[in-house]
């Protein structure tokens, strides 16, 4: 029996999901700002290749299935039985693999601590197989609320209290691990009371051929798209027994990929679901994909640039004045935030319309481009050199994105063009604002007002906010249409709220 997914409205699916997302950030910023300050730099660097090699092994475990079922229009109570068995059963089987190969890999980076990490970790394979079902069906039916209630408790309780309880009495590494498998834990908890599913013992073959074939090619795209963003943190990691300086490294990557995982949750759930529902009508379709760019660079862009002005002080903010040596790399890699946004559209809009080979392709050159250049700079033990490797690889990689979709859906130069020409407008706002806080010694003075670094310097980066948004307001008064795009539906929804006067007629017209 085919069931019947009732479509939600997309817009309140965007907000549900853009409250989830955004509290997972701000939990996990708060959870990793406090663990910063309680473990050594170098459990970092010893978690990093831990959770980077479980990372790549669960897409294997997984097959691809959860994305599967989110694609499929058709889903059956036989698709569910047959990938909760499915992905039960590979957990198990890539939970023995782990743990018997796990000294092998301790014994490849150096590091005798891998053994145990990877080995207690790999339990993740477990909880996530048996949690793919209902956590897919919420996706797939757009039940964001749901959502949002399992990953926000199982955030506060895995993390924020069993997680910091550990590192302030001193379990170090294994606070962080045994937080992991909590949040884990709870998760998969939480999916399954907010959506049960049928299970079984059995495996219904037609089913499982309808799965595993788009799912396949999903997994392929996946683990490439995942090895590829982590492939210079491993390479750092296996090039250098200073583990100091890979958790330095993996800090600076961390800090970089925060505002990427918000767009990237976001893709990978709303963006994905709603395009695989009308992967047929390429006019909606072209019109949703426009949409997106156009909302995330007038938001992502001004970010991007108060990022790399402002440096220095999320990195104190975030992980403490330890990581002050690690702002070089963490400068060069916020340039990045606006293009692996912009990619994670183009990574949304392949999976929907099941166009994999290109996209692996393009993840593939991208993946290998910065390989050997990390290996290159890595020769020196040159982490600032890799960060730029990275920097100008996904500059290519966000080239390669914008052909295949002018390509693929007709989009027209000019017009994809218009969509990113308002951000670009307000990043000019954003560095004006920089110089002009620049001009008066504010920050002297808050640093000698609060002795507190993380307080003053979050005072510096609100004034520095305060200052552009200002900027920003009187570029749209005088200029509404510049904030449009092409298009003024966005402004007009979003400007509609303002009470009735001059102001909301002028920025509405």
């Amino acid at each position: 029996m085919t069931e019947r997914i009732i479509e939600p409205e997309f817009s309140t699916s965007l907000k549900w999901q853009s409250v989830n997302v955004t509290t997972q950030v701000i939990l996990q910023l708060c959870f990793i700002a406090v663990l910063a300050r309680l473990i050594p730099t170098d459990a970092f660097g010893v978690m990093a290749i831990a959770l980077v090699v479980v990372g790549v092994i669960e897409m294997f475990a997984q097959v691809g299935i959860g994305p599967a079922l989110i694609q499929n229009s058709d889903v059956r109570a036989e698709h569910k039985r047959t990938a909760f068995v499915f992905s039960l059963g590979l957990g198990g089987i890539f939970f023995v693999g782990t743990y018997l190969s796990a000294p092998y890999i301790a014994s490849f980076y150096n590091q005798p601590l891998l053994t145990e990490v990877l080995r207690w970790i790999a339990l993740s394979f477990i909880i996530s197989g048996a949690s793919v079902v209902p956590r897919s069906m919420l996706i797939k039916e757009m039940r964001f609320k749901s959502l949002f209630f399992c990953s926000s408790s199982a955030m506060i309780i895995g993390n924020l209290i069993v997680g910091l309880t550990l590192a302030y009495n001193g379990a170090g590494i294994w606070a962080y691990v045994i937080a992991l498998l909590a949040q884990n834990t709870l998760l998969g908890i939480g999916y399954w009371i907010a959506a049960p599913s049928p299970v079984g013992i059995f495996m219904d073959k037609k089913a499982l051929r309808e799965m595993v074939g788009y799912g396949g090619r999903s997994t392929v795209f996946n683990i490439l798209n995942y090895s590829a963003s982590k492939v210079d943190t491993m390479v750092v990691g296996a090039t250098t027994s200073n583990w100091t300086l890979t958790g330095l490294y993996d800090r600076s990557s961390y800090l970089m990929g925060l505002p990427v995982t918000v767009l990237g949750k976001l893709g990978d759930s709303v963006l994905f679901s709603g395009m695989s529902k009308m992967q047929d009508n390429r006019v909606r379709l072209r019109a949703t994909v426009l949409s997106a760019i156009h909302g995330v660079i007038l938001l992502v862009l001004p970010l991007t640039t108060l990022l790399i002005f402002r440096a220095e002080d999320f990195t104190v903010i975030l992980l403490g004045t330890s990581y002050l040596e690690a702002v070089p790399i963490v400068t060069i890699l916020f340039s990045c935030v606006a293009l692996r946004s912009f990619i994670k559209i183009g990574d949304a809009t392949m999976r929907a319309t099941d166009h994999f080979t290109i996209g692996s392709v393009i993840k593939l050159c991208f993946l290998i481009c910065v390989a050997v250049g990390t290996w290159r700079f890595m020769s020196e033990s040159n982490v600032l050199g890799v960060a730029w490797v990275v920097a100008f690889s996904t500059f290519a990689q966000s080239l390669a994105i914008a052909a295949w979709l002018i390509l693929s859906l007709r989009i027209r130069v000019n017009t994809l063009s218009s969509k990113v020409l308002p951000g670009i407008y307000l990043c000019a706002t954003v560095v004006l604002g920089a110089f002009t806080i620049n001009m008066i010694p504010i920050n002297d003075y808050l640093s000698k007002a609060i002795e507190i670094p993380e307080i003053s310097r979050s005072l510096y980066i609100l004034t520095h906010m305060i200052t552009s948004l200002i900027f920003a307001f009187v570029l749209i008064c005088a200029y509404p249409r510049i904030y449009d795009g092409g298009s003024p539906n966005m402004r007009r929804t979003f400007f509609k709220h303002l009470p009735s006067g001059k102001l909301k007629s002028r920025l509405t017209v």
